[in-house]
């Protein structure tokens, strides 16, 4: 009886100690708040950027952003300026979810841009995205300048 108490006991010990060494497998994508420096937020707060591809159910529309210039600012505000002026609006993105979101406004061509996107990747020089909503079919790239 006392041998088979010893051997209850040193497995209760033997497991305990393997569930107190374990450790958490934390793996999980960065925040937007994240200091990563592949975060959404650090690489499109950093210099200015262009639209170099943008589809719509198979068209080519990339002619309507030439020669804007969009500016993302860490504090969530955006221009895009081009030859006639500036337009202000808002972003956002959540690393977590691959989503970016953007608005500017409701005015052509801008507006096609005011949409919530999937990020499909990203590097230190360019941003691509398509749609949240598959059915409309749209790719969106932005370049550094």
């Amino acid at each position: 009886m006392k041998k088979q108490i010893t051997h209850i006991v040193f497995l209760f010990i033997a497991f305990s100690t393997m569930l107190v060494s374990c450790k958490k497998d934390d793996n999980t994508a960065p925040d937007d708040h994240s200091n990563s420096s592949s975060s959404s937020s650090v690489i499109m707060t950093s210099g200015s950027w262009h639209v170099s591809y943008y589809h719509e159910s198979g068209d080519d529309h990339i002619s309507n952003f030439s020669g804007y210039s969009f500016t993302f600012n860490s504090n969530g505000t955006m221009t895009a300026t081009n030859s006639s002026g500036t337009t202000n609006g808002t972003w956002s993105s959540d690393d977590s979810h691959n989503e970016f979101h953007i608005s500017l406004g409701n005015n052509y061509p801008l507006n096609d841009l005011s949409n919530g996107w999937l990020i499909i990747s990203k590097s230190s020089t360019e941003l691509n995205l398509k749609d949240e909503n598959s059915a409309h079919n749209e790719e969106l790239h932005f370049s550094r300048n």
